[in-house]
């Protein structure tokens, strides 16, 4: 498992206090969403308008900066990266540990594995996507 993939990146300008619930994400390529859950590793992206479908996870470490002022989080991967990832519903999720309530349900280590094989060992087929970890 990729451990740079689901912590934020130094320079992110993440404030572990703070919730990004209600931001909205930005791709390279445009908009994508906003932040329906922040669960601390992933924010589940409600991608409606942007991408038809249900929700998706995105890992914290895909997440290059975030402009608290704006309210806005910046991805460093394309709108095809997130739109072709294993949809939320089909990752195990649990109730692993809500911080203080604020924070949405965990995600267990067959959800990471799939969204590891996703990010990283799958970012050949879409160009500038993903990280290499």
């Amino acid at each position: 498992m990729t451990t740079e993939l689901w912590e934020y990146r130094p320079g992110s300008h993440h404030a572990a206090d703070l919730t990004l619930v209600g931001y909205e994400v930005e791709a390279t390529d445009g908009p994508l969403g906003h932040v329906d859950q922040d669960a601390g590793d992933h924010l589940l992206v409600d991608t409606r308008p942007w991408v038809p479908g249900a929700p998706v996870l995105v890992p914290v470490g895909l997440v290059a900066r975030i402009d608290h002022l704006e309210l806005v989080v910046h991805l460093d991967c394309p709108r095809a990266r997130v739109r072709s990832a294993p949809p939320s519903a089909a990752l195990d999720r649990g109730d692993r540990g809500g911080r203080g309530g604020r924070r949405g349900p965990g995600l267990s280590p067959a959800g990471r594995a799939a969204l590891d094989a996703h990010y990283v060992r799958g970012a050949g087929d879409v160009s500038g996507a993903g990280r290499a970890g």
